[in-house]
């Protein structure tokens, strides 16, 4: 009787919701998902981030000097658009030490998700976000809303930088020290970043 050699069976990508749950419960473990989902994981994130700011800086304005509106809502557009420049750059530097120290990525949508799933604890750190600066029109609850919004770029970074030491469960093999994929990260970061807040400032104050 003949061997039968069984070919390899493709794994099926999760759901979007059984997706986001495994990150939540696995943060680093292998968890495939369609290439669309943790682009718009990180897009909606924003999106809702964004709107809690957006009311709170306007409300902020019309209270103190009603001339400050349109200093607020370019606050606002610069806040976003700085946002999305650092979280685009992070993810760009973290494929970099990833490749540095593994050898591939799976290619830029994959690892966003990755991104993604490891930082998806933010999903419900966004949500809190947003109720607070909302709720700090009238409670004077704007300092838990602004805790959270750190809180958001802190776990997404710390996010970023486990993917670069951290392989996909079972499928990379280390092929050089994660060390200096760290390093090679961590100085892409500080150089990159400094670039990015000499502009952001300049920006803010020629409002």
């Amino acid at each position: 009787m003949k061997d039968e050699v069984q070919a390899p069976q493709e794994e099926t990508p999760n759901t979007y919701w059984r997706w986001l749950v495994e990150s939540w419960r696995y943060p680093l473990g292998h968890n495939l998902g369609e290439k669309w989902y943790g682009v718009v994981t990180l897009l909606g994130e924003d999106i809702v981030l964004f709107i809690g700011l957006a009311i709170t800086s306007n409300y902020i304005a019309n209270m103190f000097d009603i001339t400050l509106i349109h200093h607020a809502s370019g606050f606002t557009f610069w806040s976003i658009v700085i946002l999305f420049c650092v979280q685009i750059i992070t993810i760009l530097c973290s494929m970099v030490g990833h490749l540095f120290v593994f050898g591939s990525t799976g290619g830029f949508w994959q690892y966003v998700n990755k991104v993604a799933q490891v930082t998806n604890w933010n999903f419900w750190i966004v949500i809190c976000a947003f109720f607070f600066l909302i709720l700090s029109l009238s409670s004077g609850l704007l300092g838990f809303g602004e805790a959270l919004v750190w809180i958001f770029y802190a776990l997404f970074s710390l996010g970023s930088f486990l993917l670069v030491v951290c392989p996909d469960p079972g499928t990379e093999k280390m092929i050089h020290d994660p060390f200096w994929g760290a390093v090679i990260y961590l100085v892409m970061i500080v150089v990159i970043y400094a670039i990015i807040w000499g502009l952001a400032f300049s920006i803010m104050i020629n409002l």
